[in-house]
């Protein structure tokens, strides 16, 4: 838990600790510095709208992938320097990027991880922090998962030495023992936050009596920003 600043907002205050921590401890993992490429998946989300407004404030180039053609003006929005459907990634890096990217933080995992791993430059770092890939509105389809499963690949450790290349996993609910630094990363995201240097995407809301609604909503990977459940006092 961590205190809300006094007369905060206390929808986007909900929106904030947990889309802005994931995002700032994917960055901190990557070691994303100011100039480098970075290639952010589900951009669109709560994770991948705070992504690329800490990424800006950086100073990294970012390629935001999305799953729609309505979710991409909100990523150019947010600083996206290119933005573009998933089946696009290639041509983009082409374009743009000199074919390849610094950093890759992915939420969808499945057959798209092999793709952006092989477009990690040397030195490269791979962050990943989700399996949207095997979703469905329904929830997790077992047979699409065990299909995407099998598209990523093999990482053969020795091979990662060859190319300089690292991959980092996380789930930021299974680091307890971070506690004190997470603790500290939310009060200067609640800083900049006050200080209008960063802002929550609000996406749909859904009553409490509606939470499968919700889980149902993001499985099916149609919305935008931060999906909310409220709860009635």
């Amino acid at each position: 838990m961590f205190p809300i600043p006094d007369g905060a907002d206390l929808v986007e205050a909900a929106a904030l600790p947990v889309a802005f921590l994931t995002a700032d401890y994917a960055l901190s993992a990557g070691d994303g510095r100011a100039g480098e490429r970075l290639v952010v998946t589900a951009a669109a989300g709560g994770v991948g709208s705070a992504l690329l407004q800490l990424a800006r404030r950086k100073g990294l180039r970012t390629l935001a992938l999305v799953g729609s053609e309505a979710k991409l003006d909100l990523c150019r929005r947010l600083g996206a320097e290119a933005v573009g459907l998933y089946g696009s990634a290639e041509a983009l890096l082409d374009a743009g990027f000199e074919g390849r990217a610094d950093l890759v933080v992915d939420a969808i995992g499945g057959r798209l991880f092999r793709r952006l791993w092989r477009r990690l430059d040397r030195g490269g770092r791979y962050v990943l922090y989700g399996f949207a890939a095997a979703s469905r509105p329904g929830g997790v389809a077992r047979f699409r998962a065990a299909l995407e499963l099998a598209a990523m690949g093999i990482v053969v450790p020795y091979r990662t030495i060859q190319e300089c290349r690292t991959l980092v996993g996380f789930n930021l609910s299974l680091l307890p023992g971070r506690t004190a630094r997470l603790r500290e990363s939310a009060r200067e995201i609640f800083r900049k936050w006050r200080a209008g240097e960063i802002a929550p995407i609000l996406g749909p809301r859904f009553s409490f009596e509606r939470l499968p609604d919700a889980h149902r909503a993001l499985a099916g990977r149609a919305t935008t920003g931060k999906v909310l459940v409220v709860v009635r006092s």
